[in-house]
């Protein structure tokens, strides 16, 4: 790989130096802005037999991909969810290793290059560069315009793009060695953050085999082997009723991956003043348990105030606080790896998931049983398990900084307010 010094061009108002105007803005002068379809030959992909799912098309030797394994993929597809046999191959269209696909329906303008030769179906396209554009180059343009390719969607119940649509789209197109100097910067920086999401992943799968060891007694720290009492939930918990009388407008929801979120943020909108003081009014370190199922949370959600010092909720949460006689690290770590499931499956209504919520009594909730270690011992489970959340946090944030150094780089380089040049 060569090596590259960056040099700025600082905006200025009126002529540049070395630039020149265009429609997609100030571009150095030896760039074009060049349409798709000049740089490259497009083909919609295909798989016309009904019903899709016959099974005599499937299970051969060829590669099946699907706009998930593209919308999934970090610059490279790596994997596909299906192959196909040779009669399968007939209704469908392969794509060589180095082609980009596009996905042309629902998540428009995601995109991935092929790392094999695969087939894929009519929900998305192939792109094969010609000789004056680099995959890799093209690929980052493509996900740096990506909010560009959508809007080329005609409007509709359900937003897609065909060919006649993208072959005009014009790209912002240096020379080919500048293209691949910049492909090959901005592949450092994806190459420090798929290594970072993965020992993210790495960490987090460790973290949860702590949970399942240490929360259920499995495994024992050093120093503690008496016996964990089950008591009911009422034992160590109290309900919260506490009505908003002074109004208090900081209204959240639970979501179940990010635990409370302002309402306006997840919602776009705000909840009238009128309306407010028939919220419950929660304070930092009580706890909400939203009945609500979603994804990873089939039997609702358990999560603890920590963002806020107060805040509004909904009555159809069950809000309580814990007693004196619980580790609340403890218990918050005990929620969230779903050890409450269990219970809440026995008590829950047969078909009553009415409006998506569990039919769950209030008596039924506080009557739950648990086993929960001593005091002591609960304090140890719990450093342990925060020590490793806290481990995760920081490499979540170094990710994010990733993440934002890249958009920043892709917004310099593939617009060339920011130049390669090669030593």
């Amino acid at each position: 790989m060569q090596k590259a010094n960056i040099i700025n061009s600082n905006e200025v108002v009126g002529e540049r130096p070395g630039y020149k105007h265009t429609k997609l803005g100030w571009i150095p002068e030896e760039w074009k802005v060049i349409s798709l379809k000049e740089l490259a030959v497009i083909k919609r992909g295909r798989f016309s037999p009904r019903p899709r799912n016959d099974p005599k098309f499937y299970g051969g030797d060829y590669p099946f991909v699907q706009t998930g394994d593209v919308s999934n993929s970090s610059n490279y597809v790596r994997s596909h969810s299906q192959t196909l046999n040779e009669e399968g191959l007939k209704v469908s269209c392969l794509f060589e290793k180095g082609t980009i696909l596009m996905t042309i329906a629902a998540n428009i303008g995601h995109t991935g290059i092929l790392a094999y030769d695969m087939a894929c179906p009519d929900s998305l396209i192939g792109i094969v560069c010609g000789k004056s554009v680099d995959n890799q180059f093209l690929n980052y343009q493509f996900n740096y315009n990506q909010k560009r390719i959508e809007y080329l969607a005609p409007a509709g119940a359900q937003k897609n793009i065909n060919i006649e649509f993208l072959a005009p789209f014009k790209i912002v197109t240096p020379p080919i060695e500048e293209q691949k100097s910049i492909a090959q910067c901005l592949l450092t920086w994806d190459t420090a953050i798929t290594k970072l999401n993965k020992l993210i992943k790495t960490k987090q799968k460790r973290k949860k085999g702590l949970m399942q060891q240490l929360l259920t007694g499995e495994k024992r720290l050093p120093g503690f082997n008496g016996e964990w009492k089950e008591v009911s939930l009422s034992n160590i918990a109290k309900r919260v009723t506490r009505k908003n009388t002074e109004l208090n407008d900081n209204v959240v929801t639970i979501s179940a991956q990010k635990g409370f979120i302002k309402q306006e943020d997840f919602f776009n909108k705000r909840v009238a003043s009128s309306t407010l003081l028939n919220y419950t009014l929660v304070n930092r370190g009580e706890y909400c348990y939203n009945k609500s199922y979603s994804n990873g949370y089939p039997m609702g959600a358990f999560k603890r105030l920590d963002d806020f010092d107060k805040a509004v909720v909904t009555t159809l949460y069950i809000c309580f606080r814990l007693k004196e006689n619980v580790y609340s690290n403890f218990m918050n770590q005990f929620f969230e790896a779903g050890r409450m499931i269990q219970g809440l499956m026995r008590i829950a209504q047969e078909g009553g998931r009415a409006h998506g919520l569990l039919n769950i009594g209030l008596s039924d909730f506080f009557g739950l049983k648990l086993q929960i270690p001593s005091h002591k011992e609960q304090t140890a489970i719990a450093q342990i398990l925060n020590a490793a959340d806290k481990e995760i946090q920081l490499l979540q944030e170094q990710l994010k900084q990733l993440e934002l150094q890249k958009k920043g780089m892709m917004q310099q380089l593939l617009t060339g307010k920011r130049r390669l040049i090669n030593n």
